[in-house]
């Protein structure tokens, strides 16, 4: 895989190279055309293929870039932070537009590294972000469950007169 990527990149850096090429010679041919209208038509062919080139290895260059193990990892971990850090497969390949089997890839990587996990609800595999999650400190009464802010100073329970424990939630 990693021979067919270097490959891949080998060939769009080409493939860029060429349509700057072919800008290049456009541009010396349309500034030939003031002298020489028939040279006006091979200006016009080589400007457009060269653009075309050059666009569409760029076009690709961004998109492998895009799809890299470290920022499709960071995008991944962006998204889940947007999401209340709970992703399921289907949200990561919609919204950041990857094919599927990159993205199952970076949330393997990301479960390897200890930055996400797998939870099974109602038949779905969602991945739980736990470093994203917010934790809230609170006093809840051990009797009744009413729960109260920890600013507040009390330490028993307004409603029962239950003790009040400090819980994370």
């Amino acid at each position: 895989m990693t021979n067919n990527r270097a490959l891949g990149q080998g060939l769009t850096l080409a493939l860029f190279f060429v349509g700057v090429l072919f800008l290049t010679g456009g541009l010396i041919f349309l500034c030939a055309a003031v002298q020489n209208t028939a040279r006006f038509p091979l200006a016009l062919v080589l400007l457009v293929v060269g653009g075309g080139l050059a666009g569409w290895a760029g076009f690709r260059w961004q998109r492998a870039r895009q799809l890299a193990p470290g920022v499709l990892d960071d995008r991944i971990t962006a998204l889940a932070d947007r999401y209340d850090a709970e992703l399921t497969l289907a949200q990561v390949v919609s919204s950041l537009r990857v094919p599927d089997e990159a993205a199952r890839a970076a949330l393997a990587r990301l479960e390897a590294d200890g930055r996400c996990h797998q939870d099974h609800r109602e038949g779905r595999t969602i991945y739980v972000f736990p470093g994203l999650k917010e934790s809230k400190v609170i006093r809840r009464c051990a009797f009744c469950g009413n729960e109260y802010s920890v600013r507040e100073p009390l330490h028993k329970c307004p409603n029962c007169g239950g003790n009040l424990e400090i819980v994370k939630t």
